[in-house]
Parts: structure tokens; C-alpha cells; sequence
């Protein structure tokens, strides 16, 4: 039996940023349940202006602008790091301070956070005519379809997403297909540790 669920617009939650300076869409998280320290957490954010991101202490984060022209991060007072629309993931410590600065109006941004304790993670950016495969017994996939059609296969189940969709398959190989003019973006989670969660974020 296939362990891939598709999720839609219809399951995600909106809510504001930790530091109440923004809002983002939550796609998938575990625990699901949204109380205590989350385990991973898969999102999109609006940016709107030049600004502080919220501490996620004892996290690791990896992000992608998938609309407007993007922006720079300061992580840490170190040099500013371009986070443009067609760059690949940038990945920074939930520990730093970062702020960001527009590059050229809102944006909007896709996001991978781990607990490092628990958990790796990977993000990578698929475009038109490009596959991928991956996945295991100890991994978590979550491959969301930009924009275009996205065909995702496991051993025994298939299905076409279309845009803002998200596929989840949890602990069996998966084989990505992007169309043409389509784009993707691929979230791995691999367990390190299963240990029951405690605390709060």
C-alpha cells in the first residue's frame, strides 16, 4: 500500500511569523498536531519588507525564493547573501540573526526547517524536462509543484500535481518528473533520532 498523500491548498494553515512581522503558509509538519517543538516544518512565507526572521533555535533552514525578485540575507553581520528567484536553497543555522533585505519588492519564499537534533534536511529546485529519485526507509519527501504539472511515482502509486499541490511520501523510494515550463521544489527530511518530541518552540 502506498504511503504518498497529496495535500492542497485546502490543508494548509496560514498564520503569522514567530516575531509577528509576517505571515506563512503552512504545508506540513510533524508532529501535525501544531503544539510543542515541531520535528520538521515545510512553509511558504510573504516578505514584504526589509526585516528581522524569527529564531528557530536548535533548527537548521534551508530556503528558496519562488516568486519576485528575491532578496539578500545578513546571517550573523556576516556579508550579505543573495537569495534571488532562480538561485538554489540557501541553508542557514535557526540559531543566527539574520535579517533580509528586498531585492526589488515582496517576495515569497519556500522553507525547510529541521531540528538538527533529530532530523536532516535537504531542498533542491527542479525545472522543466529535469527528474529526481530518492527517498528510504528513513526518509520524509515532500515534493511541491510550482507551477506546471509535476509527476510523482512510488512503487505502487502515481499521480500528476498540479500547481500548489504537495505530494508527501514518507519511509518508500520516489521518482520525480517535472513537465515542460514546470518547476518543483523537493524537501527531503531524514530521521536521525526518534526520540519523542519535547518543549516549545
Amino acid at each position: 500500500m502506498s504511503r504518498m498523500k497529496v495535500l492542497g491548498p485546502k490543508d494548509y494553515q496560514r498564520m503569522p511569523w514567530k516575531n509577528g512581522q509576517g505571515m506563512t503558509t503552512e504545508i506540513a509538519r510533524f508532529p501535525a498536531d501544531g503544539f510543542g517543538r515541531f520535528q520538521w516544518r515545510v512553509s511558504i512565507a510573504d516578505v514584504v519588507s526589509a526585516g528581522a526572521f524569527s529564531a528557530f533555535t536548535g533548527y537548521d533552514r534551508l530556503i528558496a525564493c519562488i516568486e519576485g525578485e528575491g532578496m539578500t540575507l545578513t546571517v550573523d553581520g556576516g556579508p550579505p547573501e543573495a537569495v534571488a528567484r532562480e538561485a538554489q536553497p540557501f541553508f542557514f543555522s535557526g540559531d543566527a540573526a539574520v535579517t533580509c533585505d528586498l531585492i526589488g519588492g515582496p517576495t515569497r519564499d519556500f522553507n525547510l526547517i529541521v531540528d538538527r537534533a533529530r532530523m536532516g534536511g535537504d531542498m533542491i529546485r527542479l525545472r522543466g524536462g529535469e527528474n529526481w529519485a530518492g527517498g528510504a526507509d528513513d526518509t520524509i519527501v515532500l515534493v511541491y509543484a510550482l507551477r506546471g504539472s509535476v509527476q510523482v511515482h512510488t512503487g505502487d502509486a502515481e499521480t500528476r500535481l498540479t500547481e500548489d499541490n504537495t505530494a508527501r511520501i514518507d519511509g518508500e523510494a520516489v521518482a520525480v518528473t517535472v513537465g515542460p515550463g514546470a518547476e518543483a521544489l523537493i524537501s527531503v527530511v531524514t530521521v536521525q533520532d526518534t526520540a519523542e518530541d519535547d518543549g516549545e518552540v
